[in-house]
């Protein structure tokens, strides 16, 4: 499985107490140049350093992936032909900071990719750039132009695009829905969701948002995603200020020591039939392997799963509470069969690693 030990915070933390405990040693009080010289060993600092780390791999289409490559010179996007091994430049990121600060109305980088950045390519050759939140369609001929995608007239809420593109799949009312990307038309695919015991929800206690978390199988006919339980969850309250009245903020959020915490039933669900299929397991802890949250980052996957090539079966990682053992397992889609593959135990706390799924 190839764990790794530890975390980008694990070595902070190591770092700033191995000064401490150094400092304390020598019977001498801490000054800031001391934590200055420390922080410059934080992954933060010292990533930039390391040139050809490759980082973000995402596949274009069958062959071809892309990924961020990085040296002294900055970063770039390059994609890979696997057919032929040979990578090149997907575009001139010079040419597209220019364009998307243009659009955007904030300068942007010229060597240097942004959190969050991703991007697709249309039929008609221009990029859709995803970028803080945004959608951009960027023509790179020329000159180079990006303009804002305009969002589709339907509900607000996030939606999770399937591979086809024709989809997409969002949370309403506790329920799964799907709206057809060209239409608009909307299709409830689950009927049982109700408050703290809805579909896909993303509430990961120390983060909740509106989107969805799920994973649409190749052939963007059936999703995999979960039912999550957060009834008899303790709650977590907090107060904005603001000129005028404050906001209170009230979700369930468990805390070390509580005995009723986040669990998840893992289900499949069949787009043409709606048909709402449970694996054959119990109910499962929402946690990852990866990170503190099973959607590490802002699309709305869920990291620790995926599907076959052939849309038939998935694999999935779960994770024990004290983070020492993992399973990991393989679920039949049209039945909910799993199977073990395999479990791994460690003596101590791990993570597989930030945006590295080891497994």
């Amino acid at each position: 499985m190839g764990l790794k030990l530890g975390s980008s915070r694990a070595l902070g933390a190591l770092v700033m107490a191995t000064l401490s405990a150094g400092v304390a040693a020598q019977g001498r009080t801490l000054v800031a140049a001391d934590y200055a010289r420390a922080e410059r060993f934080m992954p933060y600092a010292t990533a930039p350093l390391v040139d050809h780390d490759v980082q973000r791999v995402k596949w274009l289409d069958d062959t071809h992936f892309w990924y961020r490559d990085h040296d002294a010179g900055g970063d770039r996007v390059m994609a890979m032909d696997t057919t032929t091994g040979k990578a090149a430049p997907v575009f001139d990121l010079a040419k597209l900071a220019a364009a998307l600060g243009q659009a955007s109305g904030k300068p942007m980088p010229a060597d240097k990719l942004p959190s969050g950045f991703d991007f697709s390519v249309q039929k008609d050759g221009r990029y859709d750039i995803t970028l803080a939140g945004k959608h951009y369609l960027c023509d790179l001929k020329g000159a180079g132009a990006c303009t804002v995608k305009a969002k589709a007239k339907t509900g607000n809420e996030p939606g999770i695009l399937s591979p086809d593109k024709t989809r997409e799949a969002f949370i309403r009312d506790w329920n799964l829905w799907l709206r057809d990307v060209a239409t608009g038309k909307e299709t409830q695919l689950t009927t049982d969701g109700v408050k703290d015991f809805g579909y896909a929800t993303d509430n990961a206690g120390w983060i909740h948002t509106k989107r969805a978390v799920l994973n649409w199988s190749p052939d963007s006919k059936r999703i995999a995603t979960y039912q999550q339980d957060q009834r008899g969850v303790g709650e977590m309250y907090t107060v904005s200020t603001q000129v005028g009245h404050p906001v209170l903020d009230a979700w369930k959020y468990p805390l070390p020591g509580d005995q009723k915490v986040f669990m998840i039933e893992p289900v499949v669900i069949d787009v043409a039939t709606r048909k709402v299929v449970r694996l054959k397991i119990a109910p499962q802890q929402r946690l990852s392997s990866l990170c503190d949250d099973i959607s590490c980052s802002s699309d709305g996957h869920w990291d620790d799963l995926k599907w076959a090539p052939d849309s038939k079966t998935f694999a999935m990682v779960n994770s024990s509470r004290d983070r020492k053992q993992v399973w990991y397992r393989v679920a039949d889609a049209a039945t909910g069969a799993v199977r073990t593959a395999f479990d791994e135990k460690v003596a101590t706390y791990y993570e597989s690693g930030m945006d590295h799924a080891n497994w």
